[in-house]
């Protein structure tokens, strides 16, 4: 089975928890599966941004890049990818790392304002315009880096940096980055692992083992869903649209919380 994980910033804070989503990942990889990992560094780029004064500006999930915000960016996903191949190949794996751009992997270009939902000083919230600055939109992807590396059994770690024609390092929604990376290489399944089990839709937290495409675009039109978890969805819907099977959010904190959603024992599977 081909596997695309995306792995967020949280799930990879704690060098205990990483450790622990490596041997799990090794675990596919012998199974044998056929992984592409993407990882995130959110909650440490927000934590890097605060310690030099770097204001921290977020519209639904989505972060606003300005240039000191795109070098923390530079140095924190970078870092997250050694030490994410570290800890892989500590554990067996044959990982290999790299941003977006390398070998033509992903070509973007800076993505215009986009209509999101915001609080206006009165309180209440409208969609208007806003510029997320220096912000990559994927123009094409070219698998054969991924396909070339998976024939030659090794294990291709990918960072959320992007860049442009001209050379411009742009920052990227690495959700968005997963779910056309699971397009191009037409993926059997896009897996995101949070810090969270799952989906969770009512007032008892209980995660909702299976939902549908449709159920999805209802539960966001009524904004039961909210905060990062809209672009996740919104990126999740456009994948299974373009025909990936399933897409599946587990938990990466709870122990073995990977290998059990892929067995279909934990976390929330959505469907077309």
């Amino acid at each position: 089975m081909n596997l695309v994980i995306k792995l967020s910033g949280k799930v990879l804070e704690k060098e205990g928890s990483r450790q622990a989503l490596c041997r799990q990942v090794t675990s596919l990889v012998r199974t044998p599966h056929r992984v592409l990992l993407i990882h995130g560094g959110g909650k440490q780029l927000s934590s890097l941004c605060e310690r030099l004064g770097i204001p921290v500006v977020q519209h639904e999930g989505r972060r606003v890049t300005d240039e000191p915000t795109l070098d923390a960016a530079k140095m924190v996903f970078s870092a997250a990818n050694r030490d994410l191949v570290a800890a892989l190949n500590s554990c067996g794996a044959r990982a290999i790392g790299f941003a977006s751009f390398d070998a033509g992997l992903v070509r973007c270009r800076r993505r215009g304002p986009i209509p999101v939902r915001t609080a206006g000083s009165n309180g209440v919230s409208a969609k208007r315009l806003v510029d997320f600055g220096l912000v990559g939109e994927i123009e094409s992807v070219d698998p054969r880096l991924i396909e070339d590396l998976w024939a030659a059994d090794l294990l291709p770690v990918v960072s959320c940096l992007c860049a442009t024609g001209d050379g411009r390092i742009l920052n990227i929604n690495a959700d968005t980055l997963a779910a056309r990376l699971a397009t191009a290489l037409r993926a059997d399944r896009l897996v995101s692992v949070t810090d969270v089990e799952g989906l969770y839709l009512d007032e008892f937290k209980e995660t909702v083992p299976r939902l549908t495409a449709d159920e999805v675009r209802r539960h966001l039109r009524s904004g039961v869903i909210s905060g990062g978890m809209v672009p996740k969805l919104q990126t999740a819907l456009e994948a299974l649209e373009q025909q990936i099977p399933m897409f599946q959010i587990v938990g990466g904190l709870a122990p073995n919380g990977l290998i059990r959603g892929i067995e279909g024992r934990a976390g929330t599977c959505i469907v077309p």
